[in-house]
């Protein structure tokens, strides 16, 4: 089996139907895979990051040509090539729910934590909703973390439970044993 080489390609623009149809139909046309993707609309504005596989003549393609979509969509697209991962350090895998009523800093002191202690965020959504009944603005925030297997597990656990008590935030750390390391 070949080895194959990877292009990140981002988007973001107007939404309309039928962009991603667009998108990856220029990907498959152009003889590469969409091996992993992200998509959300936001007040309108369509945004999506895509991890493209594929032999390098078919990447040079996507690199030559991805100004296609750009006129057929309307997107503002950027392509660039991942940089090598550079570690030697073992990772788990863990994560993080956070939930709370929605007020400004959540993910900031949430997100200095893992970084003062050398934790990569791997993926992370965050939403905003109505409570059901009363219509309070809540907050929902799930991450997948990289922990290094130098972190102590029962530090970071007491740090979160100080930010539980402190904002009135939930917080739920586990091991994902669905999830590969970085």
């Amino acid at each position: 089996m070949t080895e194959k080489d990877h292009l990140i390609l981002t988007a973001i623009g107007p939404d309309q139907v039928g962009l991603v149809a667009k998108i990856s139909e220029f990907i498959s046309r152009c003889g590469c895979n969409i091996e992993d993707s992200t998509m959300a609309v936001f007040c309108g504005e369509f945004a999506v990051i895509v991890l493209i596989s594929g032999d390098g003549e078919s990447l040079v393609r996507i690199g030559r040509n991805y100004r296609e979509i750009e006129t057929e969509t309307g997107l503002v697209v950027t392509i660039k090539a991942p940089a090598a991962r550079k570690t030697s350090e073992a990772f788990l895998p863990y994560t993080l729910v956070a939930s709370c009523m929605d007020h400004p800093g959540i993910v900031y002191r949430i997100s200095a934590v893992l970084s003062e202690l050398g934790v990569n965020i791997d993926s992370m959504e965050t939403k905003t909703y109505s409570a059901p009944i009363s219509g309070t603005p809540l907050f929902r925030m799930e991450a997948r973390l990289a922990v290094p297997a130098r972190v102590n597990i029962d530090e970071m656990r007491r740090r979160f439970a100080s930010i539980q008590a402190d904002e009135n935030i939930d917080i739920v750390l586990g091991h994902d044993s669905g999830v590969s390391g970085a």
